[in-house]
């Protein structure tokens, strides 16, 4: 039998499995679920379409993917880029760069601006 750990050292048992499960079928009673929020939402950044090619299945799984979770597939690809370049490595001064030069700034510029939509 697989033995499974939680991130706090704690053994998952069967018993946790089986609660955990009834309470995903009553629709975890007395919970309340928020979907994450969407990194680059439209309105907050300027947005243009960018035309990739992917598989018409991969296409499909990710509308139902998105559908699942009650958003558009445009919002599901934006999460699932964005969490996949999060554990892409890419160190901070990298980022800044993309940043600056997608936007026509300096370095400085782009520090400035990223600040500033923070503090907003």
């Amino acid at each position: 039998m697989t033995q499974y750990i939680a991130e706090d050292g704690t053994p998952i048992t069967d018993d946790m499995i089986e609660r955990w499960a009834r309470e995903a079928e009553d629709g975890f009673p007395g919970a309340t679920i928020t979907r994450e929020p969407d990194p680059f939402p439209a309105g907050k950044s300027d947005m243009r379409a960018h035309t990739i090619r992917v598989p018409d299945e991969l296409w499909e799984l990710v509308e139902t993917a998105a559908r699942t979770k009650r958003m558009t597939p445009s919002e599901y690809t934006r999460q699932a880029l964005s969490e996949s370049l999060a554990q892409s490595g890419l160190t901070r001064e990298e980022k800044i760069l993309v940043y600056a030069r997608t936007h026509s700034l300096t370095r400085e510029a782009a520090i400035n601006e990223l600040l500033d939509k923070a503090l907003a």
